[in-house]
């Protein structure tokens, strides 16, 4: 069980505690701590990102962050933070940096409250795993003007050919508008709009996906690609400029998992058409499209 065993010793001993009296005066116990709620994590390159509201209580003297690779059983602790003094019982928000994970490995997290007089609550109830993943900048230029560096391959991290077997997207111009293409049939791609930031997105989508394998490329839009290994990608477009465009990536490592839908339920590719891919005549394309 995910929870903190309390011995039996103890049960016993509190059990006599609350029915003893000292001098008229009955002895109070001192009850365990409240557990955290509101536990969630954001996923990182070899590193987990963990957030928890503290109880509202003022005898709070630390939390301790405990981590397994199974969900029900293995909770270990990983780290401690300590607590922020809290007479007026407000609402704090704890943060701590797992920086010990693997790329690619799921971990789950739980939290407990350690009270002034050593005592430790129940673990948090939310189910919270995250599997981190590496991540990047990347600057991929328009085909014209250099197709050696027109495409990238997201497994492999590095810049290759627009026709390179490796490539996953690519980028081209139209118009004076930029596109990111994704490189062959078994590649998917899909615009999430605009995000203020780059943990925005955690999870792959599950549906709506493009129909043509290519997009309008946006300042501060993430695409999401789903490769032909079946591994996950978000890309961030950082900058725009006059001959390429600064991307922000992650990259899923462990096939079939959205984070970045829970893990094991698999998506199924969607079939493309014999227009996938096509650009519009003449690779034409309106001054306002996508906007």
């Amino acid at each position: 069980m995910k929870y903190a065993i309390k011995g039996l010793i103890l049960g016993l001993a509190a059990l006599f505690l609350v029915g003893c009296e000292a001098d008229n005066q009955v002895l109070i116990v001192d009850n365990d701590p409240l557990a955290p709620q509101g536990v969630y994590t954001i996923t990182g390159d070899n590193a987990v990102y963990i957030y928890w509201n503290g109880p509202y209580e003022r005898d709070i003297d630390e939390y301790l962050i405990y981590r397994s690779l199974t969900a029900t059983s293995g909770y270990a602790v990983v780290g401690s933070r300590g607590a922020v003094s809290n007479p007026n019982l407000d609402l704090i928000v704890y943060e701590f940096i797992d920086n010990t994970p693997v790329n690619g490995q799921t971990y789950y997290y739980a939290v407990a409250s350690v009270d002034g007089a050593g005592q430790v609550s129940e673990l948090s109830a939310e189910a919270v795993f995250d599997t981190p993943r590496p991540e990047g900048n990347a600057v991929v230029f328009d085909v014209a003007i250099e197709p050696t560096l027109a495409g990238y391959d997201l497994s492999g991290r590095v810049n290759v050919h627009r026709d390179s077997a490796a490539a996953d997207i690519f980028i081209d111009r139209a118009s004076g508008i930029y596109f990111i293409n994704v490189a062959d049939a078994q590649t998917d791609l899909q615009d999430v709009g605009y995000t203020a930031s780059f943990d925005e997105v955690g999870y792959a989508p599950t549906a709506g996906w493009s129909v043509n394998g290519w997009a309008e490329i946006i300042a501060g839009h993430t695409y999401i690609i789903w490769t032909r290994d079946l591994n996950y990608a978000k890309m961030r477009v950082e900058s725009i400029n006059s001959s390429s465009v600064s991307f922000r990536w992650a990259y899923q490592t462990d096939p079939d998992n959205p984070e970045l839908i829970a893990v094991g339920n698999i998506n199924q590719k969607p079939q493309h058409g014999g227009e996938y891919l096509l650009k519009p005549k003449s690779n034409q394309v309106p001054v306002n499209s996508g906007k």
